[in-house]
C-alpha cells in the first residue's frame, strides 16, 4: 500500500513539473483520447484550467489541423466543453474566437461553437445579461460568414441549379450555416423561455432577431435556396434557412414587423415623367451606383439585402408560415417590399436576381387584377422596378431569367387601374430605348385600347387627348429617316399594327384618333416610307453586287455584334443575310401600305 501511494505521489509530482498542455498534447498525438479527457477533468487540474485557458485551448485545438477523424474531433470538443464550463468566461470567449480567426472551416466551426455557446450561456441571466459580450461574438462570427466565397458567373437554369449543391464552396457554406443555426438555437431557446434577457433596456427577442437576420445577407442571398415544392426537400441549406426564418418569426411574433425597416436610397433607373423624356442609363453606370449603395447599406443595422432574402424565404418559399399574419393588405405588403425587389434585381449574379423575380411573382400573384391605384406608382422604388425588369429582360444572358422577368413585367402592368396603366405605359414609351421592349409596351397599349372600345362608356385614360399622346409617343423613329429599320423592326411593326387596329376598329372616331391622322401620315409614316426606300435600295444594290461578282473574295460582308466584329461570312451566307433583310423590309412595306390605307379613309 505504501509502495502504491509512493508511486502515485511520484506521478503527481512529475505531472506537476510538466506543463498540462504538453501532457494533453502527447496523449492526443498518441491517440489516447480518453486519457486526454480524463487528464483535463482531473480535480488536481481545476486551478490550472481556470488560470491557463488562454494557453491550453490553442494547444488542444491544434489537433484539428491533423486528420484525426470523428473520434479525435469529438475528443477535442469534449475537452473544450469542459474548459468552457470551468475556466474564466472572458478568457475562454477570447481564445475561442482567436482560434476561429486563425482557421475558419466547417470542422473548426462545428467543434468550436458548442464550447462557445456553453461559455456564453454561463453568463446568462433572466434580466441583466451583458449584451456587449454576446454582440461581440455574434458580429465576429458573422464577419467570417460574410467573407465566405460563393460560386460566381455560373449561368444555370432550372434544375441545373441543383448542381450547386455539389460545389465545394456551397457545401462548406451549407455546413457552416447548419452549425451556426444549431449554435443560435441554444441561445434562442433561452431567450424564448425567459432564462436569457439582455440588460440596458433592450428587447431581448428583437435583439437576437437582428443578429439572426444578418445571416440572410451573405452568403444566403447568393446561394440557391429554392424548392419548387416549397419544403419537400432534404437540402440542408434550405432546411437551415427554414429554421432561421422560424426563429426570427417566433421572436417577433409577426414577420411583417420588419416591413418598417425597409428603406430605399437609390435614385437610379427612374422612369420618365409624363412630360419629360429621360435617358436610358448604361448598365455599367447602374452597377457603379449599386456599389455605392452597398457601401451605404453597410452602415445599417440590418442590411436591405438581408431583409430581401428573408422575405424571399418567407413569402417566396412559404417558410415560417405560422408567423405570417393574414390580416395585412396584399397591396400594402407589395408596395412595402418594392425596395427589396429592386435591390435584388440590381445584383449582378443570377441567383439574387432569381430570388427577386420569384418574390416579385409571389407578391403580384396575391393582388387582384386592376387593383393597384395609380398613386401607388409614386411609392418608394416603384419608378425603378419596371426599368430593372427591362434590364433583366434585355441584358441578362440567362434565358430562364429573361422569360421570368417578362412574365413579371406583364403581370405587374396588369395589376394597375386604367389611370395607372396609362401612366406606366406613357413613362415606358418615353424612357425605354430597346426596340423589342417598346414593341411589347405598344402591344400592351393596343390591348388596353381594345378593352376600352368594348365598354359602353369609354375610359378617358385610353381615349381622347390621353390616347393621342400615347399614340404620338409610340409612333416615333429615333433618327427619323436614317433609323436602322431592321434593328427597330419590332417597335415599328407594333406601332403600325396599332394604327391599323385603331383606324379600322374605331370607325366612328369614339377615341378621337382621327384628329392626328393627317399629322401621322405626313410625319411618322412619310419618314418611315423614306427610310424604307433608302434601306431597301441599299440592300438591293448589295445583292446585285454579290450576284455580279460571285468570285470576288475581298468584298465580304462584316457583322458587328456587341461592339465586336464577327468573322467574314462566306458569299452564299452573305446572300442569304441580304435576302432575309430585303424580305423583312418588304413585309414592313406591306404593313405600312395597309396602315396608310386605313388612315386615308379617315382624312
Amino acid at each position: 500500500m505504501e509502495v502504491e501511494n509512493g508511486t502515485q505521489d511520484l506521478l503527481t509530482s512529475v505531472a506537476d513539473k510538466r506543463d498540462l498542455g504538453e501532457v494533453v498534447w502527447q496523449e492526443l498525438l498518441s491517440g489516447n483520447y480518453e486519457n486526454a479527457v480524463q487528464t483535463i477533468k482531473a480535480k488536481e487540474n481545476e486551478v490550472n484550467l481556470r488560470n491557463n485557458s488562454l494557453e491550453l485551448v490553442p494547444v488542444v485545438a491544434k489537433l484539428l489541423q491533423e486528420d484525426v477523424g470523428p473520434e479525435g474531433e469529438q475528443c477535442v470538443e469534449d475537452i473544450l466543453l469542459h474548459i468552457a464550463s470551468v475556466a474564466n468566461p472572458k478568457e475562454v470567449v477570447l481564445v475561442l474566437l482567436e482560434v476561429l480567426e486563425m482557421k475558419w472551416s466547417a470542422i473548426q466551426v462545428r467543434v468550436m461553437l458548442s464550447p462557445l455557446q456553453t461559455v456564453l450561456l454561463r453568463q446568462a441571466s433572466p434580466t441583466n445579461t451583458r449584451a456587449v459580450t454576446f454582440s461581440w461574438v455574434f458580429n465576429t462570427l458573422y464577419s467570417h460568414v460574410a467573407i465566405m466565397e460563393t460560386p460566381q458567373g455560373l449561368n444555370l437554369e432550372g434544375k441545373e441549379r441543383h448542381l450547386l449543391d455539389l460545389d465545394p464552396l456551397v457545401r462548406e457554406a451549407s455546413d457552416i450555416l447548419q452549425h451556426l443555426t444549431h449554435f443560435y438555437e441554444g441561445i434562442f431557446t433561452r431567450v424564448v423561455s425567459g432564462k436569457l434577457g439582455w440588460g440596458g433596456g433592450k428587447n431581448s427577442r428583437e435583439y437576437l432577431a437582428l443578429f439572426l437576420l444578418q445571416l440572410f445577407h451573405k452568403p444566403l442571398t447568393y446561394l440557391d435556396v429554392f424548392d419548387e415544392n416549397k419544403g419537400d426537400t432534404c437540402n440542408a441549406l434550405y432546411m437551415s434557412c427554414g429554421r432561421l426564418a422560424s426563429m426570427v418569426g417566433q421572436l417577433l411574433f409577426n414577420v411583417f414587423k420588419l416591413l418598417g425597416s425597409i428603406s430605399w436610397k437609390s435614385s437610379k433607373t427612374v422612369l420618365a415623367s409624363e412630360t419629360n423624356e429621360s435617358e436610358e442609363q448604361d448598365p455599367a453606370t447602374l452597377e457603379a451606383s449599386d456599389a455605392e449603395d452597398d457601401k451605404e447599406g453597410k452602415k445599417d443595422e440590418v442590411s436591405q439585402l438581408s431583409l430581401a432574402c428573408f422575405f424571399y424565404c418567407v413569402v417566396g418559399q412559404d417558410m415560417a408560415a405560422e408567423w405570417v399574419p393574414q390580416v395585412y393588405s396584399h397591396q400594402y405588403v407589395f408596395l412595402a417590399c418594392l425596395p427589396l425587389l429592386s435591390g435584388l434585381l440590381q445584383e449582378k449574379e443570377h441567383i439574387p436576381i432569381h430570388k427577386g423575380l420569384t418574390l416579385s411573382g409571389a407578391l403580384l400573384n396575391k393582388l387582384a387584377r386592376h387593383s393597384l391605384p395609380s398613386d401607388s406608382l409614386e411609392a418608394s422604388a416603384h419608378s425603378s422596378f419596371p426599368q430593372l425588369l427591362v434590364r433583366v429582360m434585355t441584358f441578362c444572358d440567362n434565358k430562364e431569367l429573361r422569360t421570368q422577368a417578362l412574365d413579371v413585367f406583364r403581370t405587374h402592368m396588369d395589376k394597375f387601374d386604367s389611370h395607372g396603366r396609362r401612366k406606366l405605359i406613357q413613362a415606358l414609351l418615353l424612357s425605354v430605348k430597346h426596340a423589342g421592349v417598346l414593341g411589347l409596351v405598344i402591344h400592351e397599349l393596343k390591348e388596353n385600347v381594345a378593352l376600352n372600345l368594348g365598354k359602353e362608356n369609354l375610359d378617358l385614360n385610353f381615349s381622347g387627348r390621353n390616347l393621342l399622346e400615347l399614340v404620338k409617343a409610340a409612333c416615333v423613329l429615333p433618327e427619323a429617316e436614317q433609323t436602322d429599320l431592321l434593328e427597330w423592326s419590332d417597335c415599328i411593326m407594333a406601332a403600325l399594327n396599332l394604327l391599323i387596329f385603331l383606324f379600322i376598329r374605331d370607325k366612328e372616331n369614339k377615341t378621337g384618333v382621327a384628329g392626328i391622322s393627317r399629322s401621322l401620315k405626313e410625319g411618322y409614316l412619310t419618314q418611315l416610307q423614306t427610310g424604307l426606300d433608302l434601306t431597301k435600295g441599299h440592300y438591293e444594290l448589295k445583292l446585285k453586287e454579290l450576284s455580279e461578282t460571285p468570285s470576288k473574295k475581298e468584298d465580304k460582308l462584316s457583322v458587328c455584334v456587341g461592339g465586336q466584329m464577327l468573322p467574314n461570312l462566306p458569299q452564299d451566307q452573305e446572300r442569304k443575310v441580304v435576302e432575309t433583310a430585303i424580305c423583312s423590309l418588304d413585309m414592313m412595306q406591306c404593313v405600312l401600305v395597309r396602315a396608310v390605307q386605313a388612315i386615308e379613309k379617315n382624312i
